[in-house]
């Protein structure tokens, strides 16, 4: 049976530069890293005040949809982003970062490799299906279980909790709520919490790739914004987060 949710999922706003500011969603992995994107927005030079609410991709993206006041989304994955481009709230799009999945155990845990999660009793926190790390996590058991359906079978069967968002899916390891969970190597490292480790998964797993989307009604300062995330100005920040950075991608031009 799964758990029920012991954290509640809520937006946290974060203001950067001062109240009243426009409003920037991003995905909750994110958390750590956009304040300090920002703060180097504004030692580069620029301006206007943000104000940041990190949570679940699909929660964020359902409430620019239903008409949240935002002028920049930031999703955790592509899949997501869509949704709110398709609705129609799309000014310019721009592939950013990449991030790839790993397992959390606590330091101490026996378990040393994918397999060991197939163990009767162990217990494994995942993303809900329509969370980004929940639908990549899905990918990833899906392809593993083209060369050992057993073993992901017996994975599966052991998931007690599927979560609103990846830091939730980590506080059930923290907390001692969940043996393992599948997180992404970000927020392992964001934690900076001795008692948890990660486990990497197999080479050639896929990656999550994130997506900012100016929204409809933004204001000259978060479309100065969208193009420093865009032209990558930020790249070092990003890779020291632990993110993969692709400088092949490009912006997608104003229409």
């Amino acid at each position: 049976m799964l758990l029920a949710l012991a954290l509640p999922v809520a937006l946290v706003g974060t203001s950067c530069g001062g109240g009243d500011g426009h409003t920037v969603f991003a995905a909750s992995s994110l958390t750590d890293l956009m304040p300090d994107l920002i703060e180097a927005y504004r030692d580069a030079g620029g301006e206007g005040h943000f104000e940041l609410s990190f949570g679940g991709s699909q929660t964020l993206a359902a409430q620019v949809i239903e008409g949240a006041p935002a002028e920049l989304f930031i999703a955790a994955n592509e899949e997501t982003a869509a949704r709110v481009v398709e609705a129609g709230h799309r000014l310019r799009e721009a592939p950013l970062w990449r991030n790839h999945l790993v397992i959390a155990v606590r330091a101490d845990s026996d378990i040393d490799a994918i397999e060991a999660l197939a163990a009767p009793g162990v217990r494994i926190a995942v993303g809900a299906p329509d969370v980004p790390v929940g639908a990549l996590t899905n990918r990833v058991l899906d392809l593993l279980a083209e060369a050992d359906p057993a073993t992901v079978e017996a994975i599966r069967a052991n998931v007690v909790t599927e979560d609103t968002n990846v830091r939730v899916a980590l506080s059930r390891v923290e907390l001692g709520e969940a043996d393992a969970a599948f997180v992404y190597r970000t927020d392992i490292e964001a934690a900076a919490n001795e008692d948890v480790r990660a486990i990497e998964l197999p080479p050639g797993m896929p990656a999550t790739q994130y997506v900012a989307v100016l929204l409809t009604g933004a204001s000259a300062e978060t479309e100065s914004l969208f193009d420093f995330f865009a032209n990558h100005r930020f790249d070092n920040l990003v890779r020291e987060a632990g993110f993969d950075v692709s400088p092949s991608v490009t912006p997608t031009p104003t229409p």
